[in-house]
């Protein structure tokens, strides 16, 4: 969904981003200025980018967001919740904590987060000293970098959490969650795991610290699945 159709599509589930808390509004009648009157603030789209690979309990959304407060991911997740981004369920953890996860209109903003990260790729060629790094945000962008045309279902358990990969021809699911008969299972450290997106194949070079449950050639084929790329964890 574009941004330009957010405010249309807020208005079909009968949310007025006017009476959204305390935020301010534009004032302009243009869809982009709409659409920013609902997703402007700071955070808010990082949080959808953070969900985009399923629910989350508060504590993991607040641990995945480095310099955020408590305080202010608690306002950011009211303000998402009145706005029809987001939405609590209960027991979605093991320990039946409640969690939250995307509608169909906060999901629906996933074509504009990639459209954002890929016009800024070329401010990533060199990561800052204090710049956080995470696999999860990688595959988020593996989501949008997919080739096509491939068909595996991998595994990665990436510092113990794992995340499905279920390539088909025309799509990629990319989620958290374990993956059901996976012909490719990996294992390992989340910076080891996302250096074989980030540098490309090279079967001398595998990370040491990488534990390969499948052939070489399954783990071409997921590598090479995905277009290459800069820096993006």
């Amino acid at each position: 969904m574009a941004l330009t159709a957010l405010l249309r599509e807020s208005k079909v589930i009968g949310v007025n981003p006017d009476t959204m808390t305390d935020r301010r509004s534009y004032h302009e009648y243009c869809g982009l200025a709409k659409a920013l009157d609902v997703v402007g603030e700071r955070w808010t789209l990082l949080v959808v980018r953070n969900l985009l690979l399923g629910p989350l309990r508060y504590s993991d959304l607040l641990r995945g967001l480095p310099g955020i407060t408590t305080n202010l991911l608690a306002k950011r997740l009211r303000e998402m919740e009145a706005g029809g981004l987001v939405e609590r369920i209960g027991g979605a953890a093991a320990d039946g904590a409640r969690a939250y996860r995307l509608t169909p209109l906060g999901a629906g903003l996933e074509p504009a987060i990639h459209a954002l990260g890929a016009w800024a790729a070329h401010r990533m060629a060199t990561p800052e000293p204090d710049d956080h790094r995470s696999v999860e945000w990688l595959l988020v962008a593996l989501r949008r970098r997919y080739r096509g045309g491939v068909r595996l279902r991998a595994e990665l358990v990436a510092d113990g959490v794992p995340y499905r990969l279920l390539l088909a021809d025309a799509a990629a699911e990319i989620a958290r969650g374990e993956t059901v008969r996976p012909e490719l299972r990996l294992r390992g450290e989340g910076a080891a795991i996302g250096a074989l997106f980030l540098g490309g194949w090279d079967a001398a070079a595998l990370p040491p610290d990488v534990q390969v449950d499948g052939t070489l050639y399954a783990l071409r084929l997921l590598v090479d699945a995905f277009e290459p790329a800069v820096r993006e964890s």
